[in-house]
């Protein structure tokens, strides 16, 4: 009796161990054919199964990886999805994910947009979609150069937060175009290069007016490491800005010496310049450096309902002000690194003809007088 019960309670284990481990264990879910995301296929009807081609059961979530290859089909978003692990768009086969208006589309790993195959995958993000992706977003990943073709456009309006490394045209050909909001908040920038030393493929960035690349880092291109490689580009249109924390203005240039930085399609013809970034807490007055005129104005601030600048949303001024004030004493306003299309006007003014300086130095002879007496 006793093996029997034995036997059944390690029979019991193992299936509650096998239950277990199978509701946790990555899926990978596929969308039949295209639609909108919320749908389920019942392995005939367009919506998300179980890869390659079965019912399924759910949406994306945890650590699920979700693929749209079905043919060059399209999937499209318009409300908060629900978090997962990682997407592939374009595996084998084309595919197409549209974040609309009001769509929010979260991974807790990476945003692969073309993946393998000798095809190309593309994600728009519409004005008013947001897209978080955990870690890297990818754009032409291939197992060899020249694999895959990768479209990311990010429209007026729309947002792609990214938490790591950039790493478009690793392999293949990347072509993205940002009218909204990039914001990179980890990692490094990476364009046509697999792992930033061996050159892959290429990348074309193209920032439209309107548009923000808010990257993180990137490297010189002192030695074999470089953020941009040869034959990818970063060309910024308009009142398109790429935006970097911190003092960037040397590496930037060697990049634009090197013809990888564009201004409105010219090599070279951009302005890099610094500017403040956020105020520090506890800078009252917005001078860019918490010291004593801080304390001043909390002074002589105290009780106020309408609290102070850069306080943190504290309320009415009060003890907290002067604890926020005391903690962050010293504390200086952030360097933001800008770079815009057009040369400084410096440098682009034109140099005069001959004749015209013969003009301007007679005229210079005939005003000399005149400037003296005044």
């Amino acid at each position: 009796m006793t093996t029997v019960r034995t036997t059944r309670f390690c029979l019991l284990t193992a299936l509650f161990l096998t239950a277990a481990s199978s509701s946790y264990a990555q899926d990978v879910l596929r969308y039949r054919t295209g639609g909108s995301w919320g749908d389920i296929s019942d392995g005939t009807i367009a919506g998300w199964g179980f890869n390659p081609a079965l019912p399924g059961t759910r949406v994306p979530t945890g650590t699920d990886e979700a693929r749209v290859n079905w043919g060059g089909s399209t999937v499209t978003l318009d409300f908060e999805a629900e978090t997962f692990n990682r997407l592939l768009i374009g595996v084998d086969e084309a595919g197409v994910v549209e974040v609309q208006d009001g769509g929010v589309l979260t991974t807790t790993q990476d945003v692969v947009v073309g993946n393998n195959g000798f095809t190309d995958g593309t994600m728009i993000v519409s004005s008013g979609g947001v897209v978080n992706v955990g870690r890297i977003s990818w754009v032409a990943r291939g197992p060899v150069v020249g694999d895959v073709l990768g479209f990311l456009t990010i429209e007026s309006g729309g947002v792609f937060n990214v938490a790591s490394h950039l790493w478009w045209g690793s392999t293949g050909i990347a072509e993205v175009s940002i009218s909204g909001t990039l914001n990179q908040t980890g990692g490094i920038l990476g364009l046509g290069s697999a792992d930033f030393n061996t050159v892959g493929g290429t990348a074309t960035v193209n920032v439209l007016s309107g548009g923000e690349m808010n990257l993180n880092n990137i490297f010189t291109t002192d030695g074999e490491t470089k953020s941009i490689q040869p034959g990818s580009k970063i060309d910024i249109h308009g009142t398109g800005r790429v935006t970097l924390p911190g003092d960037f203005v040397d590496a930037l240039g060697s990049y634009r010496d090197a013809g990888l930085l564009h201004g409105n399609g010219t090599p070279g013809a951009v302005t890099i310049e610094t500017e403040a970034g956020a105020l520090p807490d506890g800078d009252f007055n917005g001078d860019g450096l918490v010291d004593a005129a801080d304390y001043t104005v909390y002074r002589d601030n105290i009780g106020s309902v309408a609290g102070l600048p850069n306080d943190g949303g504290l309320g009415v001024v009060g003890d907290l002000h002067y604890d926020l004030w005391e903690a962050n004493y010293g504390a200086v306003a952030s360097v933001l690194t800008v770079v815009t299309a057009g040369l400084p006007s410096a440098s682009i003014s034109a140099a005069p003809e001959p004749t015209s300086l013969i003009l301007i130095g007679m005229l210079g002879v005939l005003a000399g007088p005149t400037l003296r007496r005044r």
